[in-house]
């Protein structure tokens, strides 16, 4: 089941939408909002997955008192030389 809600876009978020729609990209206003939000609710949930792992790093350091990934090569490095700065 679908069901309207209404909603208020900034200009320029029109605009882009009509872009989309005009380039044959989407069909109408509507889809584009409809796969858009969806994208967006995708992304949000792999955000949401990648908060859960980190913060139960997180805890796994508070109990143990030691970080619970090694880190090596050019990312250790990095890491080092940005706490230097």
């Amino acid at each position: 089941m679908t069901r309207g809600i209404p909603v208020r876009l900034d200009q320029d978020i029109v605009e882009a939408i009509d872009t989309l729609v005009s380039l044959g990209i989407y069909k109408s206003r509507s889809e584009a909002l409809r796969e858009l939000i969806k994208e967006g609710l995708r992304n949000l949930n792999w955000i949401i997955k990648v908060n859960k792992a980190v913060e139960s790093l997180f805890e796994i350091e508070r109990r143990t008192g030691k970080i619970p990934i090694e880190l090596d090569g050019e990312l250790k490095r990095f890491l080092e030389e940005r706490r230097r700065s």
